[in-house]
């Protein structure tokens, strides 16, 4: 037999086994497991997406407060003329929280009622080594609750007040950790937090003077701090560490009591309906401006 004719052989012999081999394994085919069925369930939409919160913030916690923190420094001036910032309630009864450096060399101070009637500011508590000034009137508006929350890089926040005199909002995010220095007759330095700012309603820049006394809340409606300072250029603001605020009302022997059922909803606390909130505060007078009179006469009726 020819070399030619044995290869030929040889290669139908082959193809015969391989075949019978293949139905072999066809007939008694091994085992299979079926997938996990998880991996075919449907993803749930982005909550953002449906108008509800977003995620839990899973950032790191903030560091604690340092000798090292950076410094921002402020240049405390005596008042000449009248001004003013904003206040929120923290007591039916009518406590108030603000900024110190708004109260600081007025000689009346008041809050603005919807009819533009002032209600007097009885007492002024300043505190001596934070930026925040305690104000009781006869009578208040319903109370936001306050917390001392563990914070951490990236988590949202909402402040609202009259930045330039006018309302408006601002929705942040918590960026770490300063120490603010005050340079003047008291020259005082205490920690602060600072956030970058995410989107203001209504975006008349990032200069926010005027807003300054109002609250920082989180994502509950929760305040944990009060909007002391801001930084236009870079888009940030500050506000007070949430121990500063605790510390105050301690100190003035205060006691805050929310009223949870005459405030808005948190569940409208989200990048798009922040604002409406902060509406919904002025007008109850959670959240009022604050008005500063420098060698002026009492002329409010209340």
């Amino acid at each position: 037999m020819r070399l030619r004719d044995i290869v030929a052989v040889l290669l139908l012999v082959s193809v015969a086994i391989g075949g019978k081999l293949y139905r072999s394994d066809q007939e008694n085919p091994p085992d299979q497991r079926r997938p996990d069925p998880r991996l075919f369930e449907p993803r749930p939409q982005d909550p953002v997406a449906r108008g509800g919160h977003p995620p839990p913030v899973t950032g790191r916690l903030l560091a604690p407060e340092s000798r090292n923190d950076p410094g921002l420094v402020i240049e405390e001036s005596e008042k000449r003329q009248s001004a003013s910032g904003t206040a929120f309630s923290i007591n039916r009864d009518g406590v108030w929280i603000t900024a110190r450096h708004v109260t600081d060399g007025c000689d009346l101070v008041g809050l603005l009622k919807s009819d533009r009637r002032l209600v007097r500011v009885l007492r002024v508590a300043a505190q001596p080594d934070s930026d925040i000034s305690i104000l009781w009137t006869n009578g208040g508006a319903p109370a936001l609750a306050l917390n001392d929350p563990q914070l951490r890089i990236g988590e949202d926040g909402y402040s609202f007040g009259y930045p330039k005199g006018d309302p408006g909002d601002v929705h942040g995010q918590i960026v770490g950790r300063r120490k603010m220095i005050s340079r003047g007759s008291r020259g005082t330095a205490e920690p602060i937090i600072a956030w970058t700012h995410v989107r203001r309603v209504p975006d008349r820049g990032a200069d926010l003077s005027g807003i300054s006394g109002g609250p920082w809340v989180n994502a509950s409606g929760e305040v944990i701090g009060v909007h002391v300072a801001g930084a236009p250029r870079r888009g940030r603001s500050y506000s007070t560490a949430p121990r500063s605020l605790n510390s105050a009302i301690g100190r003035a022997q205060v006691s805050p009591r929310a009223d949870f059922a005459e405030l808005p909803s948190a569940s409208a606390l989200t990048a798009g309906g922040f604002s409406g909130f902060g509406s919904d505060l002025r007008r109850r007078l959670t959240v009022a401006k604050v008005i500063c009179l420098v060698g002026e006469r009492w002329r409010g009726r209340t």
